[in-house]
């Protein structure tokens, strides 16, 4: 955090300063320091505060610097041209502590200035919404808010604050009157002509009302589109929350521009129409049938839905909506839309074979890149049933991550056993659904140092084929059958029945399933 000469000379008006740039490079500070000895070595990055009689003394051996010389006497300065060398003289003599104190203070108003800041941005980053950027607003100016457009309508506001004013939003249809002639007075006496105006917030005081107001004009290519309005509730207006109010209606001014800013009215349509459904806000069979064949959506057999989530550290500083558009190139699709904070596409094929394309190896590096995670629907061709496919992408990623954590792009249809394991684990323990010989194996193994269970699953997983297990293995296929005779031995059972292998095989899943369960939980 940086601040140039001219800024602190600015602050410093009262004092008549005058300065002196050698060197712009070096013309922005880091931070201040008040000289009480001579100094030794300058840091380029520091504004070295001093007198008149210590500047004379440094000068004589300094480098390239920052001054700030307070004058201590009426003589002129000498050496204040020495080359590389930005200075401010105040002309007004001046002790130097309190200009360090005021310089000082400058640089912590910086600090929060630019923490506030940051804190805006990152509620716009989140793509949570107009309303939520203006909630986090409240918190970092310290008083409620509304944002209205050019037709007085309220886009936006606190609705948690207890405002007690006649101008606060409110949704009483009683007001509606009272608000209309508060508006044309607001109009008759040049408020909103000096709002929109205006390069800076504006502050009024209006006679109907107790408080002051604050408000700044938002703007579109040039165009006013409305304004937020801030009301001086729990603390009294600062210079920092105008600089803070002009900062946040650029923010609402590119959180505003999403709509208009989409690749078209199809998109539009499209992304309502399937955020409506997912929402519930749509529900009639013939209404979605109806729109999808309006908008093109039921024209080919294979349908699916592919959810992209994000971890932990995906979005530092990367807006959903700038890497809504990645996926979209990548995908060469415009069915993409933001839904609960994540990435959703609509996929569409008369084929099969054609949707595997989402899995290319460019499309995967950009996931493991952005540290995301992708999960994908089974196919379906009813548009209806969007909720249940939308919902197995996100139990995709969601088991995905936990089960096999090292892939990227997790397909329902792989996990769905898990699924369903997870819904009856709701109800019952999974452990009393386990084939008990499975445990007899185990303990079998851990008496006598033997690694039939690893053997039995192989075998069970290359669907009882002995010579790919043997494969595996790299014995000898007689070895192998010798194996699978001999846990058939221990457990007493045939694994030629195909209800036994089914068993075994649903019971390792329960058991992987329950054993990655603990391993997240811990």
């Amino acid at each position: 955090m940086e601040i140039s000469i001219n800024e602190i000379a600015k602050i410093l008006q009262d004092y008549d300063p005058e300065v002196g740039i050698a060197d712009q490079e070096k013309a922005l500070v880091s931070n201040v320091v008040l000289v009480d000895d001579g100094i030794k070595n300058l840091n380029p990055d520091l504004l070295y505060i001093c007198d008149s009689r210590q500047f004379r003394e440094i000068i004589k051996t300094a480098g390239a610097g920052n001054f700030l010389i307070c004058r201590s006497q009426q003589d002129p300065l000498i050496g204040c041209d020495k080359e590389k060398l930005n200075r401010i003289f105040l002309k007004i003599p001046v002790a130097c502590e309190v200009v360090y104190e005021k310089i000082r203070a400058a640089f912590l108003n910086k600090r929060i200035l630019t923490r506030k800041k940051n804190e805006l941005m990152a509620a716009h980053l989140s793509c949570r919404g107009l309303q939520h950027i203006i909630d986090v607003a409240y918190e970092v100016l310290g008083n409620p808010m509304f944002v209205s457009d050019l037709g007085y309508n309220i886009l936006a506001f606190n609705k948690n604050a207890d405002v007690g004013d006649p101008s606060w939003p409110t949704a009483s249809r009683e007001a509606e009157l009272e608000a209309y002639e508060r508006i044309k007075k607001l109009n008759d006496c040049g408020v909103f002509k000096r709002l929109y105006e205006s390069l800076e917030p504006c502050i009024e005081n209006f006679d109907y009302s107790p408080t002051r107001w604050m408000a700044n004009k938002i703007v579109i290519k040039e165009k006013n589109i409305g304004h937020i309005a801030v009301v001086e509730l729990h603390k009294p207006f600062v210079d920092m929350d105008l600089v803070l109010l002009q900062f946040l209606c650029e923010i609402v001014a590119s959180e505003l521009q999403k709509e208009t800013i989409s690749s078209g009215h199809f998109n539009n349509d499209f992304e309502h129409f399937l955020i409506d459904v997912l929402d519930q806000k749509i529900t009639k069979p013939e209404t979605i049938h109806k729109q999808g064949q309006k908008l093109k959506l039921n024209q080919q057999k294979y349908l699916l839905l592919a959810t992209i989530s994000f971890g932990k550290n995906a979005q530092n500083g990367m807006s959903l909506s700038y890497l809504k558009g990645i996926v979209k190139r990548l995908l060469r699709t415009e069915k993409i839309i933001l839904y609960q904070n994540k990435i959703t596409v609509f996929l569409a094929s008369d084929k099969k074979a054609e949707l595997s394309e989402i899995v290319k190896p460019r499309f995967r590096d950009f996931l493991e890149t952005n540290e995301m995670n992708v999960g994908i629907s089974q196919h379906f061709d009813d548009l209806t049933q969007l909720s249940k496919y939308y919902l197995q992408s996100v139990k995709a990623v969601e088991l995905g991550i936990t089960l096999t954590p090292k892939e990227k792009i997790f397909y329902y249809q792989n996990y769905a056993i898990y699924h369903l394991l997870e819904t009856a684990g709701t109800l019952s323990n999974l452990k009393d659904f386990c084939n008990p010989v499975l445990m007899e194996l185990l303990a079998y193994d851990k008496q006598y140092k033997t690694d039939y269970y690893h053997n039995l699953l192989i075998y069970l997983n290359n669907d009882g084929n002995v010579t790919k297990s043997a494969e595996y293995f790299q014995i000898h296929r007689n070895s192998m059958k010798y194996r699978i005779k001999k846990i058939e031995e221990i457990l007493s059972i045939s694994l030629s029945d195909m209800e036994t292998k089914f068993s075994l095989v649903l019971s390792d899943k329960i058991i992987s399933f329950l054993a990655e369960q603990n391993v997240s939980a811990n």
